[in-house]
């Protein structure tokens, strides 16, 4: 049993094919009940966000190499999955990938920083649903402090970019755009919103339940039509089955009109007319136009890469040390605090019998004593201990 990452991400897989492994709270809380019930696993974290899906569990590779066809089966999706849209590292190596996971250098947007708050409110998901071990909570512990401390040492938590970071940049270049509809008002919404407007953007906002960002209200889905009609530009960050702009509302807009499709899965199809008055743009093409944020940062990722490639192996080395060391200590435990028992079970029936009692005082000591100075010495003798101790020198 160890560390197992299963996942799909930007790098390995279309956008065609992530969006259809892509999980909202529900279904990935649905997911982790059913994994739990079933006992097919018992601890784990699975990780969903609009360019990666990806599940951590100590267990057999045996039981996570075919994890899409359980969550396939679960959920009642069942799509093809070529080998090759897909990773899976153990051990060091998959505490490694959490690293540059954690640390944004594995993002699409290179250093971006949401990715560390998702990462941790999933692991929070599955402390709250009972779903962690100690070796996988303790692993991702110590892979959120170790990350935090590479993006303060490297400079990544400088000036990092974000999708609302970009997508406000975009719409600020381009002069005709006056009015900006955004659909959805969750984290990206939260982060754009008062980008656009300090950007003095006129702002519409459209959500499932009423909320409000920086003074603007949102109003109902249902109006989507006629905030269309008086917006420049549409950014789309909500997710839904059913698309919210039909498509042949969108093939016949007669004025120019910027598109940002940030859900998955898309909300726009692929197969719409081509509209020349409408500008689509995807997540993955956004990643595209900015490949060139990879050569602003690359001495920032090559300095993180090469912090993981000094101490990750020492670092994971040591946690699974300290793992150990705990499980034999508690072992120790259990054994030495089951001997007393029977030394003072003894002892008792001894002095039933009569016997003299200093006489089984003494014996009862010496019985102690002696058990726990062999299980002392069974852990000391341990050979994974005495290597733990001589690497903590």
């Amino acid at each position: 049993m160890e560390l197992h990452c299963w996942g799909i991400s930007h790098k390995s897989t279309s956008l065609e094919v992530r969006e259809k492994f892509a999980f909202n709270k529900m279904e990935i809380d649905e997911v982790l009940t059913n994994l739990k019930m079933t006992n097919t696993f018992d601890n784990g974290i699975l990780l969903s966000t609009c360019n990666r899906t990806e599940f951590y569990s100590v267990c057999s590779r045996s039981e996570i190499k075919n994890f899409e066809k359980v969550v396939s089966k679960i959920l009642n999706k069942f799509e093809n999955l070529r080998k090759n849209d897909q990773y899976l590292y153990a051990g060091t190596d998959a505490f490694k990938h959490s690293l540059k996971v954690m640390t944004g250098i594995d993002s699409m947007i290179i250093g971006e920083p949401d990715i560390f708050g998702q990462v941790k409110k999933s692991l929070n998901n599955s402390r709250s649903m009972g779903f962690l071990n100690a070796e996988l909570e303790n692993t991702f512990n110590n892979a959120i402090r170790f990350s935090k401390l590479i993006r303060t040492e490297t400079d990544l938590s400088k000036n990092p970019l974000s999708i609302s970071t970009i997508v406000e940049g975009l719409i600020s270049e381009e002069d005709e755009i006056k009015s900006v509809l955004v659909i959805g008002g969750g984290d990206v919404a939260r982060k754009l919103v008062p980008k656009l407007i300090k950007k003095e953007k006129e702002v519409f906002l459209l959500n499932r339940s009423n909320v409000e960002i920086s003074g603007i209200k949102s109003d109902s889905l249902s109006k989507i039509k006629t905030y269309l009609k008086k917006s420049d530009a549409v950014v789309i960050v909500a997710s839904s089955n059913k698309n919210f702009i039909e498509e042949d509302f969108l093939s016949k807009i007669q004025k120019n009109i910027l598109v940002f499709d940030l859900a998955i899965p898309r909300n726009i199809s692929f197969k719409i007319p081509k509209n020349k008055n409408v500008t689509v743009i995807t997540l993955d093409e956004l990643g595209e136009m900015m490949k060139k944020n990879e050569d602003t940062r690359k001495e920032e990722v090559d300095a993180a890469k090469e912090i993981i490639k000094l101490n990750a192996d020492k670092e994971f080395r040591k946690l699974k040390n300290k793992q150990m060391m705990g499980r034999n200590q508690k072992e120790a435990r259990e054994k030495i605090f089951n001997a007393k028992t029977e030394a003072l079970k003894k002892a008792k029936s001894s002095l039933k019998k009569g016997i003299d009692v200093e006489k089984v005082l003494e014996e009862l000591a010496n019985e102690i004593a002696s058990k726990n100075a062999h299980e002392l010495s069974k852990i000391i003798d341990d050979p994974s201990i005495i290597s733990f101790l001589k690497k903590a020198k």
